[in-house]
């Protein structure tokens, strides 16, 4: 299950079994104590500064507000009871607004919802901090430092970190798919397809595909039968130096390989 799909699955029923149960923070979940619905106390507007930083610093993660976390017998931090905010909406409200001066730059994606107690109009508010490609992220709202989850905590981030996200930038991630087509007169035709797995657009995309116990018979438009330069060897290439291949996860149909197997007993491998 997704962090959005928990996010969305969380109510009142969900917050008790964390404290019947005992729930553990992990590297993706985080409990967390307000002096006021309001979020005026300072150490509750840097505890959500630094929470974000974190969280968006390392694979996302969800901030449950209203949850009391203490170590149990071995000593790790558990949830030990719910600690309810008075005006839950209120709560929300303000964090809407917070959010956007809690990290520089600002994290996209951030979702708060109110959970109430349904005997009481009483509850917790929870935070969805989504993962990104993006950052690393400064905690502001008084704190001006960089953070990262690691384990069931936050902590201050060193230098190196530092250097390694500012590096970070989104990537293309293309996929070559193969499928089975008609078959006929001993030959075969492999479809093959293109997506991009990634977040950024793909931009001068190709490839050479290598097969094996195959003997190439005829290739879609879209590609180039490369035997003659490879001494032979069944070599098919795709090259794109035109379009772009977006991060749809659309499959782009680059049309279909025929094939012969040289053994027909063989499967056909493509690399």
């Amino acid at each position: 299950m997704t962090l959005a799909e928990t996010f969305d699955q969380l109510d009142w029923e969900a917050i008790e079994s964390y404290v019947k149960l005992g729930q553990e923070e992990n590297l993706h979940l985080d409990f967390k104590t307000v002096k006021n619905a309001d979020m005026t106390a300072t150490d509750d507007r840097r505890n959500l500064a630094r929470s974000i930083s974190g969280f968006a610093n390392s694979n996302g993660g969800i901030i449950v507000c209203g949850v009391d976390a203490r170590k149990n017998a071995e000593g790790v931090d558990c949830a030990s009871g719910v600690a309810e905010i008075s005006k839950p909406a209120l709560m929300v409200s303000r964090l809407n607004t917070l959010t956007g001066d809690a990290t520089s730059p600002i994290v996209d994606g951030i979702r708060h919802k109110a959970i109430t107690n349904p005997k009481t109009s009483a509850g917790v508010v929870v935070t969805l901090v989504p993962e990104t490609d993006s950052g690393p992220y400064m905690a502001k709202l008084g704190e001006q430092r960089y953070f990262k989850r690691s384990g069931d905590s936050f902590y201050q981030m060193e230098h190196f970190d530092l250097e390694d996200m500012f590096g970070r930038r989104q990537k293309p991630s293309l996929e070559i798919v193969l499928e089975e087509g008609m078959k006929e007169n001993g030959t075969e035709d492999l479809i093959v397809l293109l997506v991009n797995q990634g977040r950024a657009v793909a931009r001068h995309a190709g490839f050479l595909m290598n097969f094996q116990n195959a003997e190439i018979v005829t290739v879609g438009q879209q590609m180039q039968n490369n035997m003659h330069i490879n001494a032979g060897r069944p070599v098919v290439g795709f090259d794109n130096h035109t379009g772009v291949i977006h991060p749809s996860g659309i499959r782009m149909n680059l049309g279909a390989i025929r094939v012969r197997r040289k053994d027909p007993t063989q499967p056909i491998d493509g690399e």
